[in-house]
């Protein structure tokens, strides 16, 4: 059986269209844990835009894991910053974060998902009964640093996506440490993008640098800039179709996360879950991957139907992506033939012009008077 972890909206009415779905699909598949954090009062970043996230509070989130448990449902709390500006060694900042751990056990949360190993080893040494997850954010995309990662003390291991369609390294990382792997499906984030570590520390920080909207633009720009830089990029996302959820199935995983907590509130989560679930969808791929809340307006259409043999040779292993597109170019020969291309460049057009605009209007700036000078000297 195939289990889903999905983003918590923190809506009690939410939880029976979850049970409705799990008595659905109760053959194949299974929604068996919920995830999010707090987003008021709260210093201690995750790995998305605070602002972007359900009003929770303390209050809000202990009442919404009560309701859970009448659902046979899990809560995952995602501690997932990149970076605490080393404030995790200072003594007070130490203090607040094993009170913040103390309330969520307290609160019966049963799991923590986590990217800084100190973290994971503070829970461990301080004996808090949480399954700890090690996020995808710890960029664990081979089988020894999996293993590391169990040593640390983590259960389960959502893996790097940028390895998504790499099934040798995948099959080598289950054989090791067995079934307790997560995979992304829906990924929006641009394969190896040099900014993505930093966009990490920038939302990791976003609780307590929340007035500079600057930076929460720039690496948002930059992530729309990589996405539109060229129509084929939207082939090399790293995504998984619910169609081909069965080849990840036959290297071991059953465990997937749809990720979309910044959707929670205003996308249709569900609606994207429920496709997975069913292994089956119809319709525009983009905006399944966006969780039925597009990030912006120009939107490209690609039909999930003519992707279907896209993923076959990566599955079949008759091809191993070299991440040198230069000398394949497989996903730009894949969209010709199967896509409008030139509509698709029409649109990244525009939205090129768009970004670079916007880009460069939130770029690190400072005021410097500098009467004259001459550069040869």
């Amino acid at each position: 059986m195939n289990l889903f972890s999905i983003p918590a909206d923190f809506n009690k009415n939410t939880l029976e269209k979850i049970a409705l779905l799990n008595d659905t699909y109760a053959l194949k598949a299974r929604i068996h844990e919920v995830y999010g954090q707090l987003s008021i009062d709260n210093i201690f970043g995750s790995g998305r835009a605070n602002d972007l996230l359900p009003k929770v509070d303390r209050a809000r989130l202990k009442d919404y894991v009560l309701s859970l448990r009448q659902f046979g449902l899990k809560y995952n709390y995602t501690l997932n910053t990149t970076c605490l500006g080393n404030k995790e060694f200072d003594k007070n900042i130490s203090k607040e974060l094993f009170e913040l751990l103390r309330f969520l056990q307290e609160s019966d949360v049963e799991i923590v998902t986590v990217g800084l190993p100190s973290l994971i080893e503070m829970i461990v040494e301080n004996d808090f009964s949480f399954d700890i997850k090690a996020s995808t954010v710890c960029q664990v995309n081979n089988a020894n640093k999996a293993l590391a990662y169990r040593r640390l003390g983590t259960k389960t291991i959502v893996l790097d996506e940028s390895i998504n369609r790499d099934f040798k390294t995948l099959a080598s990382i289950s054989q090791a440490y067995g079934d307790e792997l997560e995979l992304i499906v829906n990924v929006i984030c641009h394969k190896n993008c040099i900014y993505e570590m930093y966009h990490h520390n920038q939302t990791s920080h976003d609780c307590d640098c929340h007035e500079n909207r600057s930076s929460v633009q720039y690496y948002s720009y930059k992530c729309m800039q990589q996405r539109v830089e060229q129509p084929e990029n939207l082939l090399k996302l790293a995504w998984i179709r619910p169609e081909d959820i069965h080849y990840y199935s036959a290297i071991g995983y059953k465990r997937f996360k749809i990720q979309g907590r910044q959707a929670a509130t205003h996308g249709d989560v569900l609606k994207t879950t429920e496709a997975y679930m069913k292994q089956f969808y119809h319709g525009n791929f983009m905006l399944l991957l966006d969780c039925f809340m597009p990030t912006n307006s120009f939107t490209v259409d690609l039909d999930n139907e003519r992707l279907s043999s896209f993923l076959q040779p990566f599955a079949e292993q008759k091809f191993v992506c070299q991440n040198n597109c230069e000398s394949c170019n497989y996903c730009l020969k894949y969209l010709r033939e199967h896509f409008d291309i030139e509509k698709i460049n029409e649109m990244f057009a525009l939205a090129k012009e768009f970004y670079s605009d916007l880009s460069r209007s939130t770029l690190p700036q400072a005021e410097i008077n500098i009467k004259s000078a001459d550069c040869r000297n």
